[in-house]
This record gives C-alpha cells, structure tokens and sequence, in this order.
C-alpha cells in the first residue's frame, strides 16, 4: 500500500511540474511574439491548455513567471565565494564564480530566452536590475571576509558596487549581442580586467 500511495504521489509531483513547465514555455513564446505587457494571464492559461484559476496555483502574477527558472537556479553569491580558495582576492573569486556559475545557467535555451524577455521589456528592466542589486550587501560582507576587513569599511562596498555593475552590464551587452557561452566568457574576463586595472592592487590580495 505504501509503495502505491508513493507511486500516486510520484505522478502528482511529475504532472504538477509538467503543468508549471508548459506554463513557463507557453508564456516565453507569447511574450516573444505580443510583447509581455500586451500578454495577459488568460492568454497563458489558454496557450497552455488550463484555466486561468490553474494558472494562479503556480504562480502569482506574470513578474513571478518570468523569474521563476532564474530564482531557482540563483545561488546566493555570498556562501559561494566564501567557498573559494583563500588565495583568490574578491574580484578574481567573483570572476570565477560567475565564470563557473552564470555561464553554466546561461547555457540553457530557456533561461537566456527569460533574460532577452526581462531586459528588453522597461517595466521588467527596472525590476529586474533591482532584484540583481539586493545581493550587493552580502557581496560586500564576502569581499570584506576575504580581505580581512570590519563589514564598515569602503573597500568592500566600494569593490562590491563595482563589481555588481561590472556584472550587470556585461549580461546586459551579452543578451543584446545574442552571444555564445565563449562570447560571455571573454565578456566577463574583459570586465574584471578593466576592474582590476582601474581599482588596483589593494583589490585584488587579500588581508
């Protein structure tokens, strides 16, 4: 009995997922085609075959949809680059991080299709840029660890705020470009470089 009740709730699990799954794919391909303010909520439920009401179960709004696979897959930075090697100093830790990171999530279709949406549609944008921006606080309490500094200090919200940047532009050009993974690579190299020439030394050693 118990291996069947599991087997049901298996195939609940299993359909529940293939419904937010058709959700998403059916809201990119309107949103792409009408534009997202011009798409409406009816109209997802519809290219999905469910009712609205359904739509409601997955997600509260359009804005949740559309960040749903992002959210998901976003590590916090913090804990990750306090998980890099010692010797790294913040700026080349983050390079590495997003190098490993971002590029691995950007290598799906989906996501990237998600990310043309949000930073071409203004109302998107904007939120978008100030979702990508609440992490610049736990950014700067990393960088201060890895250099041995009191949270107070301005090298690390300095190195933070210009790091955040730094990565905000370069998926920013990135998506504009429509470039590949090696295309955002180099873009990231390029815009740590220029970092670590413009910031100097102190940036880039710890302690």
């Amino acid at each position: 009995m118990r291996h069947a009740v599991e087997a049901v709730e298996g195939l609940r699990e299993r359909k529940k997922a293939r419904t937010r799954e058709a959700l998403i794919d059916a809201a990119l391909d309107l949103f792409e085609r009408k534009g997202f303010d011009a798409t409406t909520v009816e109209d997802i439920a519809a290219a999905a075959d469910v009712s609205p009401r359904t739509f409601f179960r997955y997600f509260d709004s359009k804005t949740e949809l559309i960040m749903a696979r992002n959210t998901a897959q976003g590590a916090k930075l913090g804990p990750l680059l306090d998980a890099r090697p010692a010797d790294e100093g913040p700026l080349e830790a983050l390079r590495q991080l997003l190098r490993e990171n971002l590029v691995e999530r950007c290598a799906d279709p989906a996501v990237v299709r998600e990310f043309q949406v949000m930073m071409t549609t203004p109302t998107l944008r904007d939120f978008t840029r100030q979702h990508f921006y609440e992490e610049e606080a736990a950014l700067a309490q990393a960088f201060a660890r890895r250099l041995g500094v009191d949270d107070g200090d301005l090298r690390p919200h300095l190195l933070a705020g210009a790091a955040a940047s730094a990565t905000w532009t370069v998926v920013d050009r990135w998506i504009a470009e429509k470039g590949d993974a090696d295309r955002l690579l180099a873009m990231i190299d390029e815009a740590f470089a220029l970092l670590e020439q413009g910031l100097g030394s102190e940036a880039s050693t710890s302690g």
